[in-house]
């Protein structure tokens, strides 16, 4: 019975896959933290990606199960200090990073068709947070000289959101040079559960008589987030 079960779903599901449709997406990525992350970070920005594949080519409603990446910056310092004790000629940028990095898998449904696409979606990921201090020569972009990461910790998130899909562009002919088919702006909102961490913020790092001192924060990571880029499909 068990054989004959999967033959069947397999059958179901074939057909499904063959015709399903590579997406693949980027944009700037804003947010603002919420509950009692709140109380510690006002603002974050960066940018994220997403890959998926889109089942349902015949339907109007398009399913697609999807993979995001997403980096959030939500705090920079940058100081001047000399290279050392015994070159003070010589200063270099002291440049500090609180950020979040968040992998999430995820499944998204909305229309295929129209001028104005709208969908929804919910992902379930990790997400590390930490901060990094690194050395740059001053005045002058060019590969950190040295960095160090001074704290870390990683937790869960859960995202709920939707937005919308405007074309702007879709291929007429079939033209065997070009595989994409169509491209379009998506706007996107999504409120992101966050776990507990215990990170760092601007200000958390203090040093005095050549110590560091880190004075760590504990607390839920939620945030109401906006992108907006483009999404192609192939």
């Amino acid at each position: 019975m068990r054989n004959v079960l999967a033959v069947a779903i397999t059958l179901v599901l074939l057909p499904a896959l063959a015709l399903a449709r590579l997406e693949a997406g980027a944009g700037l990525s804003l947010a603002w933290p919420e509950s009692d992350f709140k109380d510690h970070v006002e603002f974050a920005w960066g940018g994220g990606a997403r890959i998926g594949y889109g089942i349902g080519s015949v339907s109007p409603v398009v399913v697609t199960f999807f993979g995001d990446i997403n980096y959030l910056n939500y705090g920079r310092e940058r100081r001047i200090e000399p290279f050392s004790t015994t070159i003070p000629d010589v200063v270099v940028d002291v440049v500090t990073d609180n950020y979040m990095f968040m992998v999430d898998p995820g499944l998204s449904i909305g229309l295929r068709y129209g001028p104005v696409r709208p969908y929804g979606e919910m992902s379930f990921g990790l997400t590390y947070i930490a901060t990094k201090t690194r050395i740059e020569n001053h005045s002058l972009a060019s590969e950190p000289i040295a960095e160090s990461t001074n704290f870390s910790d990683f937790t869960y998130n859960l995202g709920l959101g939707g937005g919308f899909k405007i074309p702007v562009w879709r291929k007429n002919i079939d033209v065997k040079l070009i595989e994409l088919s169509e491209a379009l702006i998506d706007i996107k909102f999504c409120y992101l559960k966050g776990g507990e961490a215990e990170y760092l913020k601007k200000g958390s790092i203090s040093r005095q008589s050549g110590q560091v001192r880190y004075e760590t924060i504990l607390s839920k990571t939620d945030l109401f987030q906006v992108r907006i880029g483009a999404s192609f499909v192939f």
